[in-house]
């Protein structure tokens, strides 16, 4: 059964009610939230935020003139020390290292290597999905699955309106059937049953719009995946990445990232209001219960 966090997930609006912030402080959140759930719980919540320290890994290793990004698990010193001691990071990053570190490393398999030699950041995106995929969490797993295939999905329509090849860049599940197929839903309709939404959004012509409907969608989905879990640690990881989305359009368009704001509160303080009535429903029945008795 899970854990559940009552008065952290009431208080969440507070932490972050200021509209007119230019971005959420994600360090503070999350120190929040750390404080006030069990250590394994926390482990759930970094997992959110690897992919902000994959992209500062790769950015380290391949020496990239690209600015750190802070919203990442590891700070830019603490993340450059762990990865000269190749201790404290998670397991699929200490692979990626020692592969590139070591110029491929026969220890690892065949696959991996040609994954590393084809695309090393597809080999990074790889092991990070495997790894994730692994966590024992409903919404962890739904997540990161929708995750990687919408970008999956992403990246083989531009690679078909571009007219290039771009299977070096899927990764996992669908990417041989994304490079080659030639039918309007790549095939894949009657296995993922958004894949419809996915193309006529792509048809969008302007770029913001496009990218408000997808951002919107992937809003639908952490709905979905944390259907009815009100307090628990699944409730904590759709606000905070439904509060990095928010936190993501205020820096595109600060009115569309206003109104994200907005919506973030309103979805959690329904949420709260809801867990009263079914609250109220069980008291009573139990009363009605006790009654019997």
């Amino acid at each position: 059964m899970k854990r559940e966090y009552p008065c952290l997930v009431s208080g969440l609006p507070e932490l972050i009610t200021d509209f007119d912030a230019k971005k959420i402080d994600f360090a503070a959140l999350r120190n929040e939230i750390k404080e006030s759930i069990h250590p394994s719980d926390y482990e759930l919540v970094k997992a959110l935020f690897y992919p902000y320290d994959n992209q500062n890994l790769l950015n380290t290793l391949l020496k990239k003139n690209i600015a750190f990004n802070n919203k990442g698990n590891f700070e830019q010193n603490t993340l450059a020390e762990k990865i000269t001691n190749r201790c404290g990071l998670p397991k699929y990053m200490h692979d990626f290292i020692e592969i590139f570190e070591n110029d491929k490393n026969e220890d690892y398999p065949d696959d991996i290597l040609k994954l590393y030699e084809r695309d090393r950041e597809n080999l990074l995106q790889t092991l990070f999905y495997d790894e994730t995929l692994k966590m024992k969490n409903r919404f962890i797993q739904q997540w990161f699955t929708f995750d990687r295939d919408l970008r999956n999905i992403q990246a083989a329509i531009i690679a078909r309106r571009l007219q290039i090849d771009a299977s070096a860049y899927f990764v996992g599940q669908h990417a041989e059937i994304l490079a080659k197929s030639t039918a309007a839903d790549f095939s894949l309709s009657s296995e993922i049953d958004w894949m419809h939404r996915i193309v006529q959004i792509a048809e969008i012509q302007d770029a913001c719009e496009r990218e408000l409907k997808i951002d919107l969608f992937r809003w639908e989905k952490i709905d979905e995946f944390s259907v009815y879990n009100y307090f628990d640690i699944d409730a904590v990881l759709s606000f905070m990445q439904k509060a990095d989305i928010a936190e993501r359009w205020l820096s595109l368009d600060r009115q569309k990232g206003k109104e994200m704001f907005k919506k973030l509160i309103g979805d959690l303080m329904k949420t709260c209001d809801t867990q009263k009535v079914f609250n109220k429903k069980d008291i009573k029945n139990n009363e009605i219960k006790n009654q019997k008795i």
